[in-house]
Parts: structure tokens; C-alpha cells; sequence
């Protein structure tokens, strides 16, 4: 469940994921203001690990997991209008008016 709604939502398999059946499946997505985001499913807690910026989360809930991600989104996309303001500010400054 966790593997099809990761892959839905832009991560990708590490490869060699599905040659031990057994082991932890790693999902990775990489953007431009979030950074790396790395998903862990683990299969003895039934549920999976988010490290990001070197902090981990674990969820167990679709719902939370869903809202931590729109969070990252979210704040990513702040960051990006605070860098389009700055750039923009700096060009209308260097206009000869």
C-alpha cells in the first residue's frame, strides 16, 4: 500500500529494491527547495520512515503522512516566492527611473 502511494506521489525505487524480498524498500525524491526526502517502508512496524534534512518521522497513517508531505510542499514553495521577491526587488533597484 505504502509502495504504490510513494510512487503516486513522485518518489522513486532505489534500485535493487525488489531483489530481496524481505528486506526494507527505499523510495527517494529529490526537489529543488525540500532537498532530498528519503521513505523508508519497514516491514515489522507497518509503516514508514521519512528522513529529511536528517530528521525522521515515522508514520503509520496514511492521513499524516499525506499532511507531512503537503507541509514540505508547502514550505518549499514559500521559500520560492521569498527567492522570486528578493530577485525581482534587486532588478527594479538596478532600473534607471
Amino acid at each position: 500500500m505504502y509502495r504504490s502511494y510513494l510512487l503516486k506521489n513522485n518518489f522513486w525505487a532505489k534500485k535493487g529494491n525488489e531483489k530481496i524480498p524481505d528486506a526494507e524498500k527505499v523510495f527517494i525524491k529529490h526537489s529543488e527547495g525540500v532537498g532530498g526526502i528519503y521513505a523508508i517502508i519497514e516491514n515489522d512496524k507497518k509503516g514508514v520512515k521519512i528522513i529529511n534534512d536528517g530528521r525522521e518521522f515515522f508514520f503509520n497513517n496514511f492521513d499524516k503522512l499525506d499532511t507531512f508531505l503537503t507541509r514540505l510542499q508547502q514550505r518549499k514553495d514559500d521559500f520560492m516566492k521569498i527567492l522570486r521577491r528578493k530577485d525581482i526587488s534587486q532588478k527594479l533597484r538596478m532600473l534607471d527611473i
